[in-house]
Protein backbone atom coordinates (compact mmCIF):
# COMPACT_ATOMS: atom_id res chain seq x y z
CA UNK A 1 0.00 0.00 0.00
CA UNK A 2 2.79 2.43 0.99
CA UNK A 3 4.64 1.74 -2.27
CA UNK A 4 1.48 2.51 -4.25
CA UNK A 5 1.05 5.83 -2.45
CA UNK A 6 4.67 6.82 -3.13
CA UNK A 7 4.35 5.84 -6.78
CA UNK A 8 1.13 7.85 -7.14
CA UNK A 9 2.77 10.89 -5.47
CA UNK A 10 5.71 10.70 -7.86
CA UNK A 11 3.39 10.52 -10.88
CA UNK A 12 1.33 13.48 -9.65
CA UNK A 13 4.48 15.48 -8.83
CA UNK A 14 5.96 14.86 -12.24
CA UNK A 15 2.73 15.86 -13.97
CA UNK A 16 2.79 19.19 -12.14
CA UNK A 17 6.26 19.98 -13.47
CA UNK A 18 6.12 21.06 -17.08
CA UNK A 19 8.87 22.01 -19.49
CA UNK A 20 8.89 25.64 -20.58
CA UNK A 21 8.01 26.37 -24.19
CA UNK A 22 9.68 28.86 -26.54
CA UNK A 23 8.91 32.51 -25.54
CA UNK A 24 7.77 31.57 -22.00
CA UNK A 25 9.17 33.95 -19.38
CA UNK A 26 10.36 33.80 -15.77
CA UNK A 27 11.44 36.41 -13.25
CA UNK A 28 14.67 35.36 -11.53
CA UNK A 29 17.68 36.43 -9.53
CA UNK A 30 21.38 35.84 -10.16
CA UNK A 31 22.56 34.13 -6.98
CA UNK A 32 26.16 33.68 -8.05
CA UNK A 33 28.18 35.06 -10.97
CA UNK A 34 31.66 33.76 -11.81
CA UNK A 35 34.56 36.19 -12.20
CA UNK A 36 34.54 35.65 -15.97
CA UNK A 37 30.77 36.34 -16.08
CA UNK A 38 30.36 33.23 -18.21
CA UNK A 39 28.80 30.98 -15.53
CA UNK A 40 25.81 31.96 -13.37
CA UNK A 41 23.62 30.34 -10.71
CA UNK A 42 19.95 31.43 -10.64
CA UNK A 43 17.07 30.78 -8.24
CA UNK A 44 14.99 28.86 -10.79
CA UNK A 45 15.18 25.14 -11.52
CA UNK A 46 13.30 22.00 -12.51
CA UNK A 47 10.27 22.98 -10.42
CA UNK A 48 9.93 26.04 -12.69
CA UNK A 49 10.10 23.95 -15.87
CA UNK A 50 13.80 24.41 -16.67
CA UNK A 51 15.78 21.52 -18.09
CA UNK A 52 19.37 20.90 -19.15
CA UNK A 53 19.87 22.22 -22.69
CA UNK A 54 17.25 24.98 -22.48
CA UNK A 55 18.33 28.22 -24.17
CA UNK A 56 17.11 31.63 -23.04
CA UNK A 57 17.59 35.37 -23.34
CA UNK A 58 18.15 37.32 -20.11
CA UNK A 59 16.68 40.81 -20.27
CA UNK A 60 15.84 43.93 -18.29
CA UNK A 61 13.58 46.82 -19.24
CA UNK A 62 16.18 48.28 -21.62
CA UNK A 63 16.62 45.04 -23.57
CA UNK A 64 18.61 41.81 -23.77
CA UNK A 65 21.80 41.63 -21.70
CA UNK A 66 22.87 38.02 -22.34
CA UNK A 67 21.98 34.67 -23.89
CA UNK A 68 22.78 31.31 -22.27
CA UNK A 69 22.08 27.61 -21.96
CA UNK A 70 21.25 25.45 -18.91
CA UNK A 71 24.17 23.21 -17.85
CA UNK A 72 22.89 21.74 -14.56
CA UNK A 73 19.49 21.71 -12.82
CA UNK A 74 18.24 20.99 -9.32
CA UNK A 75 14.65 21.43 -8.10
CA UNK A 76 14.97 25.14 -7.34
CA UNK A 77 18.36 26.13 -8.78
CA UNK A 78 20.10 25.95 -12.15
CA UNK A 79 23.55 26.68 -13.53
CA UNK A 80 23.78 28.50 -16.88
CA UNK A 81 26.61 28.99 -19.31
CA UNK A 82 26.45 32.44 -20.97
CA UNK A 83 27.73 32.25 -24.54
CA UNK A 84 26.77 35.79 -25.57
CA UNK A 85 27.05 38.78 -23.23
CA UNK A 86 25.68 42.08 -24.54
CA UNK A 87 26.08 44.17 -21.37
CA UNK A 88 28.69 42.78 -18.91
CA UNK A 89 27.92 45.51 -16.37
CA UNK A 90 24.45 44.02 -15.78
CA UNK A 91 25.79 40.52 -15.00
CA UNK A 92 26.20 40.87 -11.23
CA UNK A 93 25.38 38.97 -8.05
CA UNK A 94 21.82 39.47 -6.71
CA UNK A 95 20.58 41.03 -9.97
CA UNK A 96 16.81 40.71 -10.52
CA UNK A 97 15.75 40.33 -14.15
CA UNK A 98 13.77 38.12 -16.55
CA UNK A 99 14.48 35.30 -18.94
CA UNK A 100 12.64 34.25 -22.07
CA UNK A 101 13.07 30.73 -23.42
CA UNK A 102 14.55 30.91 -26.92
CA UNK A 103 15.62 28.59 -29.68
CA UNK A 104 19.33 27.66 -29.84
CA UNK A 105 21.62 29.81 -31.98
CA UNK A 106 24.76 28.81 -33.81
CA UNK A 107 27.91 29.94 -32.05
CA UNK A 108 30.76 31.32 -34.18
CA UNK A 109 34.16 32.76 -33.35
CA UNK A 110 34.02 35.04 -36.39
CA UNK A 111 32.75 38.47 -35.17
CA UNK A 112 31.61 39.36 -38.69
CA UNK A 113 29.26 36.34 -38.70
CA UNK A 114 28.06 36.46 -35.11
CA UNK A 115 24.43 37.15 -34.35
CA UNK A 116 23.59 40.26 -32.35
CA UNK A 117 21.02 40.36 -29.58
CA UNK A 118 18.71 43.30 -30.23
CA UNK A 119 16.67 45.02 -27.49
CA UNK A 120 13.25 43.41 -27.07
CA UNK A 121 10.59 45.70 -28.62
CA UNK A 122 7.75 47.20 -26.63
CA UNK A 123 5.00 45.00 -25.27
CA UNK A 124 4.71 42.36 -22.61
CA UNK A 125 8.42 41.51 -22.90
CA UNK A 126 9.31 44.70 -21.03
CA UNK A 127 8.59 43.84 -17.41
CA UNK A 128 9.08 45.66 -14.15
CA UNK A 129 12.26 44.13 -12.74
CA UNK A 130 12.79 46.51 -9.85
CA UNK A 131 11.43 43.87 -7.46
CA UNK A 132 10.98 40.07 -7.44
CA UNK A 133 7.79 38.54 -8.74
CA UNK A 134 4.74 38.72 -6.48
CA UNK A 135 5.09 36.41 -3.50
CA UNK A 136 8.77 35.64 -4.21
CA UNK A 137 11.17 36.09 -1.31
CA UNK A 138 14.68 37.42 -1.74
CA UNK A 139 16.86 34.26 -2.00
CA UNK A 140 19.59 33.71 0.56
CA UNK A 141 22.25 30.99 0.37
CA UNK A 142 21.39 29.10 3.54
CA UNK A 143 22.44 25.55 4.50
CA UNK A 144 19.80 24.01 2.24
CA UNK A 145 21.06 26.10 -0.68
CA UNK A 146 24.61 24.96 -0.02
CA UNK A 147 23.55 21.32 -0.02
CA UNK A 148 21.76 21.88 -3.31
CA UNK A 149 24.90 23.43 -4.76
CA UNK A 150 26.85 20.37 -3.70
CA UNK A 151 24.24 18.26 -5.48
CA UNK A 152 24.94 20.27 -8.63
CA UNK A 153 28.63 19.54 -8.29
CA UNK A 154 29.85 23.01 -7.25
CA UNK A 155 30.81 24.71 -3.99
CA UNK A 156 29.48 27.88 -2.41
CA UNK A 157 32.45 29.87 -3.62
CA UNK A 158 32.84 31.79 -6.86
CA UNK A 159 35.67 30.12 -8.77
CA UNK A 160 38.81 32.15 -9.30
CA UNK A 161 39.67 33.10 -12.89
CA UNK A 162 41.87 30.67 -14.70
CA UNK A 163 45.51 31.70 -14.74
CA UNK A 164 48.64 30.28 -16.19
CA UNK A 165 52.08 30.70 -14.77
CA UNK A 166 54.85 32.09 -16.85
CA UNK A 167 58.09 30.13 -16.85
CA UNK A 168 60.30 31.69 -14.21
CA UNK A 169 63.46 33.37 -15.39
CA UNK A 170 66.30 34.82 -13.38
CA UNK A 171 65.01 37.65 -11.20
CA UNK A 172 61.38 37.12 -12.24
CA UNK A 173 58.70 35.90 -9.81
CA UNK A 174 55.64 37.36 -11.49
CA UNK A 175 52.73 35.27 -12.76
CA UNK A 176 50.95 36.41 -15.90
CA UNK A 177 47.15 36.27 -16.12
CA UNK A 178 45.74 34.58 -19.19
CA UNK A 179 44.03 36.88 -21.67
CA UNK A 180 40.27 36.47 -21.28
CA UNK A 181 37.78 37.47 -23.94
CA UNK A 182 34.08 38.26 -23.68
CA UNK A 183 31.35 38.75 -26.24
CA UNK A 184 29.64 42.00 -27.11
CA UNK A 185 27.25 43.38 -29.72
CA UNK A 186 30.37 44.42 -31.69
CA UNK A 187 32.08 41.00 -31.43
CA UNK A 188 34.89 39.90 -29.11
CA UNK A 189 36.15 42.32 -26.45
CA UNK A 190 38.86 42.26 -23.82
CA UNK A 191 37.75 41.43 -20.29
CA UNK A 192 39.60 42.74 -17.21
CA UNK A 193 42.19 44.53 -19.37
CA UNK A 194 41.39 48.12 -18.51
CA UNK A 195 44.93 49.51 -18.46
CA UNK A 196 46.99 50.48 -21.47
CA UNK A 197 50.60 51.56 -21.92
CA UNK A 198 51.17 53.60 -25.07
CA UNK A 199 53.80 55.58 -26.90
CA UNK A 200 53.52 57.91 -29.89
CA UNK A 201 55.79 59.84 -32.24
CA UNK A 202 54.40 63.31 -32.83
CA UNK A 203 55.06 65.65 -35.77
CA UNK A 204 54.38 69.32 -34.95
CA UNK A 205 53.80 72.23 -37.31
CA UNK A 206 53.24 75.27 -35.08
CA UNK A 207 53.33 79.02 -35.65
CA UNK A 208 52.79 82.12 -33.54
CA UNK A 209 54.65 85.08 -32.03
CA UNK A 210 57.79 85.70 -29.96
CA UNK A 211 57.48 88.52 -27.43
CA UNK A 212 60.48 90.32 -25.90
CA UNK A 213 59.36 92.72 -23.13
CA UNK A 214 62.82 94.30 -22.79
CA UNK A 215 62.54 95.76 -26.30
CA UNK A 216 58.72 95.77 -26.39
CA UNK A 217 58.72 93.89 -29.69
CA UNK A 218 56.84 90.93 -31.15
CA UNK A 219 58.09 88.88 -34.07
CA UNK A 220 56.75 85.90 -35.99
CA UNK A 221 57.78 82.50 -34.68
CA UNK A 222 57.35 78.96 -36.02
CA UNK A 223 58.41 75.43 -35.18
CA UNK A 224 58.29 72.12 -37.05
CA UNK A 225 59.80 69.16 -35.24
CA UNK A 226 59.19 65.67 -33.87
CA UNK A 227 58.66 64.65 -30.25
CA UNK A 228 58.01 61.45 -28.34
CA UNK A 229 55.22 60.86 -25.81
CA UNK A 230 54.73 57.99 -23.35
CA UNK A 231 51.50 57.51 -21.43
CA UNK A 232 49.27 55.20 -19.43
CA UNK A 233 45.49 55.04 -19.93
CA UNK A 234 42.70 53.71 -17.72
CA UNK A 235 39.41 52.34 -19.15
CA UNK A 236 36.15 51.60 -17.32
CA UNK A 237 34.57 48.69 -19.24
CA UNK A 238 32.64 47.36 -16.23
CA UNK A 239 31.10 50.70 -15.19
CA UNK A 240 27.32 50.77 -14.78
CA UNK A 241 26.92 53.87 -16.99
CA UNK A 242 27.37 53.68 -20.76
CA UNK A 243 29.15 57.04 -20.72
CA UNK A 244 31.83 55.81 -18.33
CA UNK A 245 32.23 52.55 -20.27
CA UNK A 246 33.14 54.61 -23.34
CA UNK A 247 35.36 56.99 -21.36
CA UNK A 248 39.07 56.72 -20.53
CA UNK A 249 41.54 58.85 -18.57
CA UNK A 250 45.26 59.20 -19.24
CA UNK A 251 48.53 60.53 -17.84
CA UNK A 252 51.50 61.15 -20.11
CA UNK A 253 54.88 62.77 -20.46
CA UNK A 254 56.72 64.13 -23.50
CA UNK A 255 60.24 65.26 -24.31
CA UNK A 256 61.40 67.60 -27.09
CA UNK A 257 65.00 68.52 -27.78
CA UNK A 258 66.32 70.65 -30.63
CA UNK A 259 69.93 71.61 -31.27
CA UNK A 260 71.10 74.41 -33.58
CA UNK A 261 74.58 75.75 -34.34
CA UNK A 262 76.02 78.76 -36.08
CA UNK A 263 79.38 80.60 -35.97
CA UNK A 264 80.84 78.33 -33.32
CA UNK A 265 77.84 78.75 -31.02
CA UNK A 266 75.67 75.72 -30.20
CA UNK A 267 72.18 76.12 -28.72
CA UNK A 268 70.11 73.26 -27.30
CA UNK A 269 66.50 73.89 -26.36
CA UNK A 270 64.66 71.22 -24.32
CA UNK A 271 60.97 70.98 -23.44
CA UNK A 272 59.78 68.50 -20.80
CA UNK A 273 56.01 68.23 -20.32
CA UNK A 274 53.66 66.29 -18.05
CA UNK A 275 49.95 66.22 -18.82
CA UNK A 276 46.58 64.58 -18.32
CA UNK A 277 43.76 63.92 -20.73
CA UNK A 278 40.44 62.23 -21.35
CA UNK A 279 39.01 60.35 -24.35
CA UNK A 280 35.49 59.38 -25.37
CA UNK A 281 35.14 56.41 -27.74
CA UNK A 282 32.56 55.79 -30.44
CA UNK A 283 31.72 53.45 -33.38
CA UNK A 284 32.81 50.46 -31.24
CA UNK A 285 33.40 49.71 -27.54
CA UNK A 286 36.87 50.87 -26.40
CA UNK A 287 37.89 47.27 -25.54
CA UNK A 288 36.83 45.80 -28.90
CA UNK A 289 39.19 43.43 -30.71
CA UNK A 290 39.88 43.67 -34.46
CA UNK A 291 37.68 46.75 -34.83
CA UNK A 292 38.53 50.37 -35.65
CA UNK A 293 37.54 52.42 -32.60
CA UNK A 294 36.99 56.14 -33.00
CA UNK A 295 37.80 58.53 -30.16
CA UNK A 296 37.91 62.21 -29.34
CA UNK A 297 40.52 63.54 -26.93
CA UNK A 298 41.25 66.64 -24.89
CA UNK A 299 44.41 67.13 -22.81
CA UNK A 300 46.38 69.79 -20.97
CA UNK A 301 49.58 70.05 -18.98
CA UNK A 302 52.56 71.95 -17.67
CA UNK A 303 56.27 71.71 -18.30
CA UNK A 304 59.74 73.19 -18.15
CA UNK A 305 61.69 74.94 -20.88
CA UNK A 306 65.47 75.27 -20.95
CA UNK A 307 67.97 76.77 -23.38
CA UNK A 308 71.66 75.90 -23.14
CA UNK A 309 74.11 77.96 -25.21
CA UNK A 310 77.77 77.02 -25.58
CA UNK A 311 80.78 78.42 -27.44
CA UNK A 312 84.51 77.86 -27.24
CA UNK A 313 84.98 79.94 -24.09
CA UNK A 314 81.69 79.99 -22.16
CA UNK A 315 78.25 78.54 -21.71
CA UNK A 316 74.92 79.68 -20.29
CA UNK A 317 71.83 77.82 -19.14
CA UNK A 318 68.46 79.60 -19.18
CA UNK A 319 65.30 78.07 -17.76
CA UNK A 320 61.61 78.81 -17.87
CA UNK A 321 58.12 77.26 -17.77
CA UNK A 322 55.37 76.43 -20.23
CA UNK A 323 51.79 75.20 -20.50
CA UNK A 324 49.70 73.61 -23.25
CA UNK A 325 46.33 72.22 -24.17
CA UNK A 326 45.06 70.25 -27.17
CA UNK A 327 41.93 68.72 -28.69
CA UNK A 328 41.79 66.10 -31.41
CA UNK A 329 40.21 63.05 -32.99
CA UNK A 330 41.68 59.68 -33.85
CA UNK A 331 41.34 55.91 -34.14
CA UNK A 332 42.57 52.84 -32.22
CA UNK A 333 42.84 49.19 -33.25
CA UNK A 334 43.65 46.18 -31.00
CA UNK A 335 44.85 42.68 -31.83
CA UNK A 336 43.74 39.70 -29.77
CA UNK A 337 47.15 39.54 -28.00
CA UNK A 338 46.67 43.03 -26.51
CA UNK A 339 48.93 44.94 -28.91
CA UNK A 340 47.29 48.05 -30.33
CA UNK A 341 47.84 50.82 -32.85
CA UNK A 342 46.67 54.41 -32.60
CA UNK A 343 46.70 57.58 -34.68
CA UNK A 344 45.36 61.05 -33.93
CA UNK A 345 45.31 64.54 -35.39
CA UNK A 346 44.89 67.34 -32.86
CA UNK A 347 45.06 71.11 -32.57
CA UNK A 348 47.49 72.22 -29.88
CA UNK A 349 48.26 75.57 -28.25
CA UNK A 350 51.47 76.22 -26.32
CA UNK A 351 52.80 79.11 -24.26
CA UNK A 352 56.55 78.95 -23.50
CA UNK A 353 58.61 81.35 -21.42
CA UNK A 354 62.35 81.78 -20.84
CA UNK A 355 63.74 83.92 -18.01
CA UNK A 356 66.52 85.96 -19.66
CA UNK A 357 69.06 87.88 -17.55
CA UNK A 358 70.48 90.97 -19.22
CA UNK A 359 72.30 93.97 -17.74
CA UNK A 360 71.57 92.79 -14.22
CA UNK A 361 67.86 92.49 -14.87
CA UNK A 362 65.67 89.47 -15.62
CA UNK A 363 62.83 89.49 -18.11
CA UNK A 364 60.71 86.69 -19.57
CA UNK A 365 60.65 86.18 -23.32
CA UNK A 366 57.50 84.33 -24.44
CA UNK A 367 56.67 82.18 -27.44
CA UNK A 368 52.97 81.60 -28.11
CA UNK A 369 52.53 78.82 -30.67
CA UNK A 370 49.55 76.91 -32.06
CA UNK A 371 48.82 74.56 -34.91
CA UNK A 372 48.15 70.97 -35.88
CA UNK A 373 49.98 67.88 -34.71
CA UNK A 374 49.94 64.30 -36.03
CA UNK A 375 50.46 61.45 -33.53
CA UNK A 376 51.07 57.79 -34.41
CA UNK A 377 52.15 54.95 -32.16
CA UNK A 378 51.72 51.58 -30.50
CA UNK A 379 50.14 50.40 -27.25
CA UNK A 380 49.58 47.34 -25.07
CA UNK A 381 46.44 46.48 -23.05
CA UNK A 382 46.94 44.75 -19.70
Amino acid sequence: MMKSILLLSAILGSSMTHALEIDEKLTLRFLKVSNSKKTILINRGAEDGLAVGDHAKFFITSGVIARGVVEKVSPSRSIWSLYRVVDPAEITDNKVLNLKIASPVKITEDPSKSLKDEPIPGGSDKMDINAPAAGEEVPVLDDADKKELEGLGIEDETPAPKTKKKEKTAGSKRDTQEIVYDTHADGRVFQDRDWELWGTLNVNSLSGTHTNPSTDTSTDSSRSQMEGTLGVEKYFSTASSEFWRNFSAQLFGSLQSQETGSGGVTSTQTHTDIGAGASYHFFHAPNSINQFIGFGNISAGLGTNSLKTENATSSSDTKGSENFFSAGIGSKYYLSNGIGFRAMVDYTHRSEGLDIESAGETHTETDTLSGFRVQMGFSYRF
